[in-house]
Parts: structure tokens; C-alpha cells; sequence
């Protein structure tokens, strides 16, 4: 299996908050990744301020910030005008 590029990886995570919050074991199956990993990409995330955290529940969920979801459209407006094919 090839390994993904870090940026892949967090635009992956962005994408998979915009859908909506996720507590840290969701979003990493979500991203295909090992639960040790996400904290790293979630941590660069937060410092930031693309992601947020907090409480529901009394469990942690990780959630896209109005700028994280900014970085995310923007990204895909990039990705899509790239010849990828």
C-alpha cells in the first residue's frame, strides 16, 4: 500500500468534519488511520485553529472551525482544477 502525503491526510480530516463532528476513534477509522496517528495530524489541526474540540456528552469531539472549513473549499477548488486524471 502507498503511503499518503500528510497534506492528503489533513484535507481527508477536514473532509470527513465538514460532514460532521467525530469523536477521535471515528474520525480515524473514518480516515483509514491508526487511532495513535490522529492525534498528531488533529494536534497540527488545532494549533491552526482549523479544528476544535470539546465536550459532549462527556466524550471528545473533534470539530471543523469556520476557517478550517474555509482551508477545506479552498483546497477543493484547487484539487478540482488540477489535471488529476
Amino acid at each position: 500500500m502507498k503511503k499518503r502525503e500528510p497534506i492528503l491526510i489533513h484535507m481527508e480530516i477536514l473532509a470527513s468534519l465538514c460532514s460532521s463532528p467525530k469523536g477521535p476513534t471515528r474520525l480515524a477509522q473514518a480516515c483509514n488511520l491508526n487511532y495513535g496517528r490522529i492525534d498528531g495530524f488533529t494536534d497540527a489541526l488545532k494549533e491552526k485553529g482549523l479544528v476544535t474540540t470539546r465536550t459532549v456528552d462527556g466524550q471528545e469531539v473533534l470539530a471543523i472551525t469556520d476557517q478550517g472549513y474555509s482551508v477545506y473549499k479552498e483546497w477543493l477548488e484547487i484539487w478540482r482544477k488540477l489535471p488529476l486524471d
